[in-house]
């Protein structure tokens, strides 16, 4: 019945219907919490909000995600594999959100999440078509290669998970830019799913928003970081097979740029800080508050003026790369790193000139 619907009409409903089920999941799932005491407990370095608020919303993303999804996505090869490393993460992501997993541990699930859906629906990296002078990976490589990007990216994402409301609108560009990409060049599976993800989370930061009600915490930040690189890794493939062209993009490295530059300014600063604690001879998984979120927050900037100022930054960094789109690789890079870069000096100095 739903297939027989305009497309446009398809989208408009995936994003509804996902967002209204993880809204009224999001809210009996604060309500459970409350009744039965299950917050998160600040420890006045990372978690500093100063009250007893639950980290469970993850729960309502992952409901509003997966049970729309089959609504609008008919399955395909590939996506049985997607699922079950889902339900890994989602699964990991309770059971540290309420007995804090081991890193260990939990490091071990998400590559062996990672590794089920690279391996077994065959979603990797084939090449860098020349991009740092890289062209065709070996299967193995590759294997190896893009199951420690989804591992890395996985908890990128859950760094950004510090903020009230930076992750989940984090999250919504993400959808938005993919969503958009596949929805222009005719890919309709790949774009519902983008815009059920979307609902998802939007429905979660109706309650996540500044001041936070309930958090995303690792059961929502997993899952969705890996939701993000599927469907970035997506968009690659499709560019790669010739079959995708949406506003001059044509083509692996081209594709490569558009995906560096959406997902750069997390994966940038969680290397900054993992370069800095290295350099203190701290442990890079150790948790603190170099992040620049925090130094931003800790300068006397609000909450949601922390999150809007990064959401900023992101997308000026996805709009320089659309512009310089057919620009060769090693011109584009060091543009769309500039904003991030100077959005660092900025927290330093702010966070520096503020003590």
């Amino acid at each position: 019945m739903l297939s027989s619907l305009p497309q446009y009409v398809l989208y408009i409903l995936a994003v509804v219907v996902s967002a209204i089920v993880s809204l009224y999941s999001v809210k009996k799932i604060l309500f459970i919490a409350r009744k039965r005491k299950i917050y998160d407990i600040p420890d006045n370095i990372r978690k500093i909000h100063g009250e007893e608020i639950p980290s469970l919303g993850g729960i309502g993303v992952f409901i509003g995600y997966m049970a729309t999804i089959p609504l609008f996505v008919v399955s395909g090869a590939g996506w049985n594999y997607i699922i079950i490393s889902t339900v890994i993460l989602f699964f990991t992501g309770i059971y540290d959100d309420l007995m804090n997993m081991r890193p260990s541990k939990k490091l071990l699930a998400q590559l062996i999440a990672s590794a089920v859906t690279v391996y077994f629906a065959d979603i990797r990296i084939g090449s860098l078509y020349g991009i740092f002078g890289i062209n065709e990976l070996s299967y193995w490589v590759s294997i190896g290669l893009t199951t420690f990007c989804c591992t890395f990216f996985i908890n990128v994402f859950n760094f950004i998970d510090g903020i009230d409301g930076l992750a989940s609108m984090m999250a919504m560009l993400y959808c938005i830019v993919f969503g958009g990409l596949f929805v222009l060049s005719g890919h309709s599976p790949e774009a519902c799913i983008s815009f059920c993800l979307l609902g998802a989370t939007a429905g979660l930061l109706y309650y996540n928003y500044p001041p936070a009600k309930i958090y995303m915490g690792d059961t929502g930040s997993m899952l969705t970081g890996f939701s993000v690189f599927i469907l970035a890794l997506s968009f690659i493939h499709y560019a790669t097979a010739n079959d995708f062209n949406v506003a001059g993009i044509v083509g692996g490295s081209q594709a490569y740029m558009i995906v560096i530059a959406t997902l750069f300014l997390p994966v940038f600063d969680a290397l900054r800080v993992f370069v800095l604690r290295a350099a203190k001879g701290i442990s890079p998984l150790k948790a603190d508050r170099r992040h620049l979120h925090y130094y931003l927050l800790d300068s006397g900037l609000s909450h949601s003026a922390t999150a809007w100022t990064l959401i900023g930054a992101n997308i000026l960094t996805v709009v320089i790369a659309f512009v310089l789109s057919g620009v060769p690789p090693f011109v584009v890079l060091p543009v769309i790193a500039l904003p991030s870069v100077i959005l660092s000096f900025i927290a330093q100095w702010r966070y520096k000139s503020s003590k």
